[in-house]
């Protein structure tokens, strides 16, 4: 009897659980989206945001100047967070959501995922040949 009435709270506790993840509106993330003039003027430390822009250059070790448009700030990425086998240039438009890490003098954000929005260098990850490297003979013959 008392291992029935475990597993029925047990049961209630995970589907209330999963209930309570699955929501997503307002005051889900913390913060959500935003721009970077936003947490500029009013940076709250551990704040959760993500911005859409662009990552400028690289300034240090896993650290980079990223730009929406409204200002820019420096991010910090971790390279696993980087998509795999795709580079990133200055004119692909990417989304990322990290935390804002407030501290005396120093404001950035802790990127903990990076996606691509628009990618302009597709064409130039294409395998292949290109048109002046083609073979001009499609019959290739073994003669001796």
């Amino acid at each position: 009897m008392f291992f029935r009435i475990l597993v029925a709270v047990m049961a209630l506790f995970f589907a209330a659980t999963g209930a309570f993840a699955q929501f997503a509106g307002p005051g889900a993330t913390g913060g959500g989206n935003t721009t970077v003039k936003q947490v500029v003027d009013r940076p709250v430390d551990h704040m959760w945001v993500t911005l859409r822009g662009h990552i400028l250059n690289k300034v240090a070790h896993e650290r980079y100047l990223f730009s929406d448009g409204t200002g820019q700030i420096t991010v910090e990425i971790d390279d696993e967070y980087f998509p795999y086998n795709r580079p990133i240039t200055p004119e692909n438009t990417v989304e990322i959501s990290g935390e804002v890490d407030s501290e005396f003098m120093r404001l950035d954000i802790e990127v903990k995922q990076v996606a691509i929005i628009s990618d302009t260098s597709i064409s130039s990850q294409q395998g292949g040949f290109r048109n002046s490297q083609q073979p001009k003979d499609n019959n290739i013959t073994n003669a001796p």
